[in-house]
């Protein structure tokens, strides 16, 4: 109001300023900044969704229809139609996690006592609780074996995809299995002439942090000892082959 009497004051000595004098000063650049606001488009508005839409890094998988629910354009980590099938699959099935693995019949199933909670659910747990799942191994001298986990403990998921000592971001990789983005990494340890393989996949997903991990252990590198090892990874890969998601 202040401003109002002084400007019709003024408006008594000169009509012009009168007349500018009854709009307040700070019209014109309301009516700019209104005409703005009618003129330049909104983004649109994101809203909260529940776990099972939220997007492949966190729990619960993709957003329906988006891009990532089919695979986000990654390269499969399974080669097509390469599962074990027939008389000489057998098949495992957990309803708890939704996923079941087709594998070579020919395979030892270890012990169900792996299978039980505790912290080595997977290669690299570091105390983080979970279930193991399936635990396969080649027969023969090569120390060979495929091992699926899985957790919903909160963190497990916030560390599901942390990378091991020694794993470079760089040197991650993201592919698919079924269809779910997984992140890929391989460590190989060496202790004189002792060495471990052990090239892992970690997703979030339905909820769920998965962890596969396939392990070759052995001695000695060359010859027959090195034949053996390549023989027991591609039959590791054929258990890898025939994971599905059943949800």
């Amino acid at each position: 109001m202040r401003n109002l009497t002084v400007l019709l004051a003024t408006g008594a000595l000169t009509g012009t300023l009168f007349l500018a004098g009854c709009q307040p000063p700070d019209e014109d650049e309301a009516r700019k900044e209104a005409k703005d606001e009618e003129t330049v488009p909104h983004p649109p508005i994101e809203e909260t969704r529940s776990g099972e839409d939220t997007g492949t890094d966190q729990p619960g998988g993709a957003a329906d229809g988006s891009e990532e629910e089919a695979g986000g354009g990654y390269e499969s980590a399974q080669q097509p139609d390469a599962a074990a099938s027939g008389e000489d699959a057998a098949t495992f099935t957990d309803t708890q996690f939704r996923i079941e693995v087709e594998y070579p019949e020919s395979l030892q199933k270890v012990s169900a006592e792996d299978g039980k909670e505790g912290p080595q659910w997977h290669a690299f747990a570091d105390g983080q609780e979970g279930q193991r799942l399936l635990t396969l191994k080649v027969p023969g001298e090569v120390d060979a074996r495929f091992q699926l986990g899985a957790s919903r403990n909160t963190k497990a998921l916030t560390h599901c995809k942390d990378l091991p000592e020694g794993v470079t971001q760089e040197s991650k990789q993201t592919q698919t299995i079924d269809d779910v983005a997984f992140t890929r990494f391989d460590v190989t340890r060496t202790e004189g002439d002792q060495y471990t393989t052990i090239r892992s996949y970690r997703a979030t997903y339905t909820e769920s942090c998965y962890a596969i991990d396939l392990i070759a252990s052995g001695s000695g590198g060359q010859g027959e000892a090195a034949d053996r090892q390549t023989r027991a990874l591609e039959t590791l890969q054929t258990v890898l082959d025939g994971v599905r998601f059943t949800e």
